[in-house]
């Protein structure tokens, strides 16, 4: 799939899960998961350095399922996880290598960026969306929109306070798309992980943008 397909997918779909993993078999329970309800991107922490590998043992498994890597932060990393099958890497900050590496392998990166100063320098450098912290007492959808109204031809992702509640308020102050974390898993808890729990949270994410107007989400 070609660069601009994944990051149209992204931008069409709106819905990034960003959920951390054990192992292989809780990386496929979690995939199984937010599939069916109807989340079809998860951008990975790299939260072990066995997560290339695992994501290397079942990205053939799902080949309409698109895997990203986040938190990267060296080109080692990077080249691991597009070897393994990532359809997008993320970085925590600008990562000049970093982004320079994915153009030479023709693979979206997402640079993290809480100000218009990192943002456009995260452009400037080659970066292909933006991934939009909260900053300070700016947060949410009015930070979201601020920020579109400086660039507004980016592809911005916003991560950070999303809920099925607001994600469509995110979407209309101009949100690509968005990362979801704790509405689909809190992560202070300690309890066995429940497919069913993230099925049903992921349904009410992305059935709230389905039900939403059409002129709410343009």
């Amino acid at each position: 799939m070609s660069k601009a397909s994944v990051l149209q997918r992204l931008c069409d779909d709106q819905l990034i899960a960003l959920l951390a993993a054990q192992d292989v078999e809780q990386m496929t329970l979690l995939t199984d998961a937010l599939i069916a309800g109807g989340i079809n991107h998860w951008e990975l922490p790299m939260s072990c350095p066995a997560i290339p590998d695992w994501l290397g043992q079942i990205s053939q498994k799902y080949p309409d399922f698109q895997f990203g890597l986040s938190t990267v932060i060296d080109t080692d990393t990077a080249r691991r996880g597009i070897i393994a099958g990532a359809r997008f890497i993320s970085t925590p900050a600008l990562r000049p290598e970093v982004i320079l590496l994915c153009r030479r392998y023709q693979i979206p990166v997402i640079c993290g960026v809480h100000s218009v100063k990192e943002m456009d320098a995260a452009l400037l450098v080659g970066a292909d969306a933006l991934k939009l912290y909260p900053s300070g007492d700016r947060f949410g959808p009015t930070h979201v929109r601020e920020m579109r109204a400086e660039f507004p031809d980016a592809k911005l992702f916003a991560v950070g306070g999303v809920t099925a509640a607001n994600a469509v308020d995110f979407s209309e102050a101009g949100a690509d798309a968005m990362f979801v974390s704790s509405c689909l898993r809190d992560p202070e808890d300690k309890a066995p992980i429940s497919a069913a729990t993230i099925t049903q949270k992921a349904k009410a994410l992305s059935d709230a943008l389905k039900t939403a107007p059409a002129s709410e989400i343009s």
